[in-house]
């Protein structure tokens, strides 16, 4: 009987309140567009999304860099 009591007055407590999410810093950098001196583009990404992008520009050029030498009969 005690042990209902002391579960049901525990299941009465909340838990601690969850912090909300951080939001993370956008990073700015700056585009020149090919071909021109002047007209450039600014964009802010997260540190997140420029990994991504990085690693999706290796990729591109892994996969270009084997398909040349399968080409070329390396």
């Amino acid at each position: 009987m005690l042990t209902t009591l002391l579960l049901l007055a525990l299941s009465g407590q909340q838990a601690e309140p969850t912090p909300a999410p951080v939001k993370e810093k956008k990073i700015c950098r700056t585009q020149e567009t090919t071909g021109s001196r002047l007209a450039s583009k600014r964009i802010c990404k997260t540190q997140a999304e420029w990994d991504e992008i990085a690693a999706n520009a290796r990729n591109d050029v892994e996969s270009t860099a084997g398909r040349l030498s399968t080409a070329n009969g390396r």
